[in-house]
């Protein structure tokens, strides 16, 4: 109810043109995460503009270090809603906490209310830059395609703010980065002006923003995945193989948006490692776990045996630890698992031996064509007593393409954040 009342009341400060009433709500509403319990003394602050697959990785740093700026969370629902008024630009009622707020809003938005737009959040900066006056203010986002939080990053550099874009979305195909750069590149190259330095997990990601603006060169490093440190196992455990996990994957994960590859996905691959999950499943010996993504949308007419257990929440980290054989496609879960040291498969049941190519990169080895090579494969590791976690120097080039170079990783993000 009073997160209800605080986005009711910064809605009203737009239409009141109260820009001071919206910096003081936002002031009490960004705090540290619960899950965040360590309290950092610091004269920096790096406002975060929330999303949850930030968190863990700002975790990771903030408790590898006590030289990490304060982090505090601003709610992307705020930016929403304050877009939103400045494309409708009047008062109504609606659910305040999940404003609807579309991309052809953005770009449609004539030039008075963009400036209005832009000059509200220039004044709430102001007032949070007053209020923390003896502090230094960074603004961090994930992700450059934002279009509702670009008017805040314009508040932040007309008051001296710098506006730092942490990348997240870094695990792709060098064909998917090439075509981001026709696409979504093209779309909003004009956003990267405002950002003050660039942070991506990989080379290929780095090479493709500077393709897309080549003033980046001068602003952006690749400073590695700090989550990967949740999947290093540094001491050798055994135990017997009993758990399997799959880690669903999408329908159109890597397949490129071209027309000839409108009928292309994934289905038969995943209805087929369904399948011999249900077989398996009668196995007494074995127990089968299935984590699907969040808004994972399952579009399998196969029925999942009722003795597989299914989880919809929270990240793979904890069931990839877990388990001891997991089936994986195009994802990065599938790539943290090879660092976690797992038997790791890679199923490709699909008809057109061509498609392969739209698969990450992995190994020969552990891409299986072949139903009944899968199966028995897990049936002949079933019970063995391995010593994990297993060698994976050969997926090293693999996990270094995606995750990038962590040897120095919070060193590398301590100086994006306080630099």
């Amino acid at each position: 109810m009073h997160k209800f009342i605080g986005y009711f009341l910064i809605y009203l400060s737009c239409y009141l043109n109260l820009p001071f009433l919206a910096a003081y709500i936002i002031r009490i509403s960004i705090q540290r995460k619960f899950f965040f319990p360590k309290k950092i003394k610091s004269k920096k602050i790096a406002i975060v503009v929330d999303r949850t697959i930030g968190h863990r990785d700002v975790e990771i740093i903030q408790e590898a270090s006590n030289k990490a700026p304060e982090f505090l969370f601003l709610e992307r629902g705020i930016t929403k809603l304050i877009f939103l008024y400045f494309c409708k630009n009047n008062f109504s009622f609606f659910n305040y906490l999940k404003p609807s707020v579309y991309e052809k809003d953005y770009f449609n938005q004539s030039k008075d209310y963009r400036k209005k737009h832009e000059q509200f959040w220039a004044d709430i900066i102001f007032n949070l830059k007053k209020y923390y006056n003896n502090k230094t203010l960074n603004l961090i986002t994930f992700n450059y395609s934002y279009f509702s939080e670009v008017g805040l990053y314009v508040g932040c550099c007309i008051n001296n703010v710098p506006v730092k874009l942490w990348h997240k979305e870094g695990i792709k195909t060098n064909l998917e980065a090439q075509l981001e750069v026709k696409n979504w590149g093209l779309k909003y190259q004009h956003v990267f002006k405002y950002f003050y330095s660039i942070s991506t997990y990989n080379e290929l990601v780095k090479k493709m923003f500077i393709k897309i603006d080549k003033s980046n060169a001068k602003k952006i490093r690749a400073n590695g995945c700090p989550r990967i440190k949740d999947y290093l196992i540094k001491k050798k455990y055994h135990r017997k193989i009993k758990t399997v996990l799959l880690l669903s994957f999408d329908n159109k994960r890597g397949i490129p948006e071209f027309k000839k590859n409108k009928n292309l996905n994934w289905q038969s691959s995943y209805d087929k490692v369904l399948k011999i999950l249900n077989e398996l499943s009668k196995n007494k010996n074995l127990n089968i776990m299935i984590k699907n993504k969040i808004n994972f949308k399952d579009q399998s007419n196969i029925k999942i045996n009722k003795k597989i257990k299914i989880f919809s929440f929270g990240t793979a980290k904890k069931y990839i630890n877990q388990a001891d054989i997991i089936i994986g496609q195009n994802s990065s879960s599938t790539i943290e698992a090879l660092v976690n040291g797992k038997y790791v498969m890679v199923p490709f049941f699909e008809k057109k031996n061509s498609q392969k190519k739209y698969l990450y990169n992995f190994n020969k080895e552990i891409i299986y064509n072949s139903e009944k090579k899968m199966k028995d494969k897990i049936l002949s590791l079933v019970n063995k007593k391995v010593s994990f976690p297993l060698n994976n120097d050969q997926h090293q080039k693999i996990i270094r393409y995606y995750l990038g170079n962590t040897n120095n990783v919070v060193k590398n993000y301590l100086s994006f954040l306080n630099n």
